[in-house]
């Protein structure tokens, strides 16, 4: 019979004696070595998101796709893009 973790209650526990699984004594050991309001205000910073977060990361998303389509299907023989920068031998006089 396999026991399972008292923490997340999903995983088994690494052996009869112990009470929790490998993520979850690393998480205790974490909180017992750190102040226990800054690892969770760590998580809750970068793990949940509201909804103004989320838009903004989408609409990032989606500009870095456009941007990726239009560098994609840019014809590579095009070099007008190209300015030849100004040498002392090519400036007018």
């Amino acid at each position: 019979m396999a026991y399972q973790c008292l923490f997340c209650e999903e995983r088994t526990r690494t052996s009869y004696w112990s009470n929790w699984c490998p993520d979850c004594s690393q998480l205790r050991r974490m909180l017992l070595l750190y102040d226990p309001k800054k690892c969770t205000d760590i998580l809750k910073r970068t793990l949940t998101r509201d909804e103004k977060q989320i838009d903004y990361k989408i609409s990032q998303e989606q500009k870095s796709l456009v941007n990726k389509e239009i560098t994609e299907n840019k014809d590579d023989t095009d070099e007008s893009y190209i300015k030849k920068p100004e040498t002392r031998s090519t400036k007018k006089k």
